[in-house]
């Protein structure tokens, strides 16, 4: 039987960030993923996503400045923007292996499940560990319906050589919208099926519905609360069943993507074998990221009671992992945390909405506005810029800040360090921003 003194599961920032720590204190550390090293983000997930749409924001751009000194329009081959992508990702898994075994960490690849709380087995082998660490994300959540196993699934959209003549997001979550965006651009005829009554209900109403118009304009047909019913094939095509009120509907597609939404990675690993507590927000853990029933087993990233899909957060939570098996006590301390739709244009939200702060007994002032004929919309020829801003009414203390514009994901980083540092609205507005920049907006907000 193979011991360790730490047994990771997941190569992504989390189970990189243990891992490496550990091994780099003395202990014996093993590693495993049941795909190419590297996690979610690197390779199928933010940051290829984030290559794939820079050229179609080159081509958004000059497609809003054209006759205004843009002369002649670029052509958009999704085909090369796939390459692009491609080159990024092709030498992660291999860059990231090599990395961790220099650090003398034992690399596996497999299915280990646990077969009491101190073991593993992997292919008949028994592994032994002190300290297990569960860092293995998301995975899309499976679908019921008849014909589910023709729908793609996010990390599909990747592979995709062309833009399709016909996409079908079953879902209107971020996932749904970036990628929605990105083809419709491309020339895809998009259709998102979204179960409520607006896409991206976790964000607020006002400024997603100035998205939800925007895309809807972009020609994207987005069918509101409709529930997919099944999903079939006639003459090489697919066929969407779906539910109304007023019954049954059909959309064709080329492709059919399920963008219904992610759940913890947990169900293969048999936890309940190792006597780990689990809930459908993940691993349940306590503020040391330990399990409540086996302390000796963590969780961090998305995979824990604690996680959301954001990067950031990973690292954070991996860091306090790592610290606390190392004998350094330390609990998460969660900050206010932002959060970024990449579409064209962005939404950004951080903090509370203005249903939140009301249903936690907050007094509130909001400060909010439809800014689409500012000057750094004009300048750019932008679609549409909105704000809303949720304050304490008495302090002015900054409860939840909310934009959609061009530069949103950048503009909420200012209200994460006001909020981080305890300024209120005033303080932050008496800050001296350059001019005319996307920051400096923030100014005029009232």
């Amino acid at each position: 039987m193979k011991k360790y003194d730490v047994f990771v599961f997941g190569t992504g920032i989390a189970g990189k960030v243990v891992a490496r720590n550990c091994a780099q204190a003395g202990l014996a550390v093993a590693i495993i993923d049941t795909r190419e090293y590297g996690g979610t983000c690197s390779q199928r997930g933010c940051d290829p996503k984030k290559i794939m749409l820079a050229p179609i924001e080159a081509y958004e751009h000059a497609s809003k400045l054209h006759g205004y000194g843009i002369a002649t329009m670029p052509v958009l081959d999704f085909g090369q923007i796939h390459q692009y992508a491609k080159k990024y990702t092709q030498g992660i898994p291999a860059k990231t292996e090599e990395q961790l075994q220099d650090d003398g960490i034992a690399c596996y690849r497999g299915e280990a499940i646990f077969k009491n709380p101190h073991t593993v087995t992997l292919n008949k082998t028994d592994i032994y560990a002190k300290t297990f660490v569960i860092a293995t994300g998301l995975i899309t959540r499976p679908l019921t319906i008849p014909g589910a196993a023709f729908l793609k699934e996010y990390d599909d959209f990747f592979k995709l050589l062309k833009a399709p003549e016909k996409v079908v997001f079953i879902g209107g979550g971020y996932i749904a919208l970036e990628f929605g965006h990105m083809l419709a651009r491309a020339g895809s005829k998009v259709t998102i099926i979204e179960t409520g009554n607006r896409i991206l209900n976790n964000f607020e109403e006002s400024v997603t519905l100035k998205l939800q118009k925007i895309t809807e304009d972009l020609g994207v047909d987005i069918i509101l609360n409709a529930r997919a019913s099944s999903v079939e094939t006639i003459n090489g095509r697919y066929v969407v069943n779906y539910g109304k009120e007023d019954g049954i509907h059909q959309v064709t597609a080329s492709e059919v993507f399920n963008t219904s939404g992610r759940i913890p990675a947990v169900k293969s690993l048999k936890l309940e074998l190792a006597g780990v507590v689990t809930s459908k927000t993940g691993v349940v853990v306590n503020e040391f990221m330990q399990s409540i029933s086996q302390p000796h087993i963590y969780a961090c990233g998305d995979v824990s009671s604690m996680g959301l899909p954001l990067t950031p957060l990973s690292g954070l939570q991996a860091t306090i992992v790592a610290n606390n098996i190392l004998g350094k006590k330390e609990e998460l301390q969660l900050p206010a945390i932002p959060s970024a739709v990449f579409t064209i244009p962005q939404l950004a939200t951080i903090g509370l909405t203005e249903k939140q702060a009301l249903q936690q007994g907050h007094k509130i002032t909001v400060l909010e506005n439809d800014a689409s004929n500012w000057f750094n919309v004009r300048r750019i020829k932008s679609d549409g810029y909105q704000y809303k801003i949720i304050l304490e009414k008495e302090t002015g203390a900054i409860l939840g800040a909310h934009i959609m514009g061009a530069a949103a994901s950048d503009q909420i980083n200012m209200f994460a360090i006001a909020i981080k540092a305890g300024m209120n609205m005033e303080d932050l507005k008496s800050t001296i921003f350059t001019y005319p920049s996307w920051g400096n907006d923030i100014l005029s907000y009232k």
